[in-house]
């Protein structure tokens, strides 16, 4: 199988990295405290989480906790989900 993007419904149906892996957290901002330790677990090295998060603070410390112990990277910003990227990827979802 070639190199390139692979798309799964769960973190857990996707094989152990072989490579880097990077996860895009764009979600609703209550779910990401779970998404961001999903991606954890999964293997993932660099996390790039859309703002604000989290809903609290408090879970913020917590995720940033998190990722330290696991010697994960965590960059947030914003993602403009109109960007062509973000498109372009949801209309290959579609087609899966």
């Amino acid at each position: 199988e070639g190199a390139g993007v692979k798309f799964a419904t769960s973190l857990a149906d996707l094989p152990e990295p072989s490579a880097p892996r990077l996860a895009l957290i764009s979600g609703r901002t209550a779910d990401n405290p779970r998404l961001l330790t999903e991606s954890i677990a999964n293997g993932c090295s660099c996390i790039y989480l859309e703002k604000p998060g989290a809903p609290t603070v408090a879970e913020l410390e917590a995720m940033a906790t998190e990722a330290e112990a696991a010697g994960v990277e965590v960059l947030m910003g914003y993602n403009k989900n109109v960007c062509k990227y973000v498109r372009k990827t949801r209309e290959f979802a579609e087609t899966v």
